[in-house]
């Protein structure tokens, strides 16, 4: 099976959209070093206060501390430039770790105290200069009972109640949603209610929202299946078809180098910005950049799936190319050209195997439509989230000969984590190709 480059056809600018992250942003300012932000190209971030340490959320009198974890972070990712996703159902409590005693908007069928949080909570969006670069998600994955007990009916009074307040009291700021676990589908009553909700009273999100952090077998969990899915369903109700974030994107088993690069490809493809998912708990989940960084005492050092983020956004510059991934949905590139080179990133999803990489349309750069090349490989290597990985390993160069204005050659995919960048030059111009498999 092959993933093909077309390096004939531009899609756009490269501005790396899968470099945001859940959370992983210490509360203090500065703890992590710049670096490690700017070398992946760090653009958003989504927080709310999750399961900060002595801040249990506004449900159980904690709002205040909780808030202020929130503000570090906004201010954290506004230094480097990173739009900033308010999990408004975190400073509620409803981070998961509430009891069966939590309180929930509209109980006893009286909004008064959700409207003294909501109240409060604009207020100090206001009073903090947090009204730009930013966007609400109203509630955190109402699908899910860990997140949400009071069922669909209540959901949506809550999602319009919500809306029609921050809308009055808070207008310009972008809002957010439904931000739900399961995947967009004409079969599924959440979000087949909620978009009939969203239609009969005007209460349609400015940035759609939804996560993918599923089985890595189910094809639903797959842009290629849910982005088209919800321009289908927007459609079907007679939505206009706004900006789409997965600001969850990644089960924990995917976070390795392979399939960083497999997901990014993903997101270039279909023009999404995505943040990546955090399989952390408690204190953890506030730091290590999302799983991206290890720590030896104070000092943070980068794992190896970072290098390949840092590869992503501080290499794969210029403009992009058109890819398409492999038939089985296993692995996929993304190629950018820049300064008569170019950069291949492939990358594979929990796969073993053999693949073809296919490069067309070599003759559009100017290159001969047939000839030999020259390619460098490097290897981006895994030992684990909390293990140290440098710069990737010069593995030599390897001759490959091509014809018909195509280059072909195998990606040998023997083990799921590993990712190998390959390096190309043709008459003295060096051409990159960074993949997951070796040649």
């Amino acid at each position: 099976m092959y993933t093909n480059v077309n390096l004939g056809t531009s899609t756009g600018a490269s501005v790396h959209r899968a470099s945001g992250v859940l959370y992983g942003v210490p509360n203090t300012q500065g703890q992590i070093p710049s670096a490690f932000y700017t070398d992946m190209g760090f653009n958003y971030l989504s927080a709310g206060g999750a399961q900060y340490t002595g801040a249990t959320g506004w449900i159980y009198g904690g709002y205040t501390g909780r808030f202020q974890n929130v503000l570090s972070n906004y201010k954290t990712a506004r230094t480097y430039g990173a739009q900033f996703i308010l999990k408004m159902s975190d400073l509620w409590g409803a981070d998961g770790t509430q009891g069966t005693d939590a309180i929930y908007p509209f109980d006893n069928s009286d909004w008064t105290e959700y409207d003294r949080f909501l109240t409060q909570f604009v207020a100090d969006l206001k009073a903090n200069g947090m009204t730009s670069n930013i966007k609400l998600l109203i509630w955190n994955e109402p699908d899910l009972t860990v997140f949400w007990t009071k069922g669909l009916a209540r959901y949506l009074d809550t999602w319009s109640h919500t809306v029609n307040f921050l809308r009055s009291n808070l207008s310009g700021v972008p809002l957010a949603g439904p931000s739900m676990a399961n995947m967009p589908s004409s079969s599924n009553t959440w979000w087949t209610s909620w978009l009939a909700r969203i239609k009969a009273d005007g209460t349609a999100p400015d940035v759609y929202t939804w996560h993918l952090e599923g089985s890595t077998s189910d094809v639903n969990d797959d842009l290629q299946t849910t982005q088209p899915a919800m321009v289908n369903l927007l459609n079907s109700y007679g939505l206009t078809i706004g900006e789409f974030i997965i600001d969850e994107y990644g089960n924990s088993g995917e976070q390795v180098p392979g399939g960083a690069a497999w997901w990014i490809a993903r997101f270039e493809r279909y023009n999404m910005s995505g943040l990546r998912g955090n399989w952390a708990s408690g204190a953890a989940l506030q730091d290590y950049l999302a799983s991206l960084l290890g720590k030896s005492g104070s000092t943070y050092f980068a794992n190896g799936e970072y290098q390949v983020y840092k590869y992503y956004a501080s290499s794969m510059k210029g403009y992009r190319v058109a890819t398409t991934g492999s038939t089985d949905r296993k692995m996929d590139s993304y190629a950018v050209v820049d300064s008569n080179l170019v950069r291949i990133l492939v990358g594979g999803r929990q796969v073993t195997g053999t693949y073809m990489l296919q490069i067309n349309s070599l003759s559009s750069l100017g290159l001969a439509t047939s000839g030999t090349i020259t390619v460098r490989t490097r290897q981006f290597s895994w030992s684990g989230s909390a293990v140290s990985v440098g710069a990737p390993t010069d593995l030599g160069t390897v001759d490959h000969t091509y014809s018909g204005n195509v280059l072909s050659f195998p990606i040998y995919q023997t083990d799921s984590t590993t990712t190998w960048a390959s390096s190309l030059v043709i008459n003295q111009s060096e051409h990159l190709f960074c993949f997951s498999g070796q040649e």
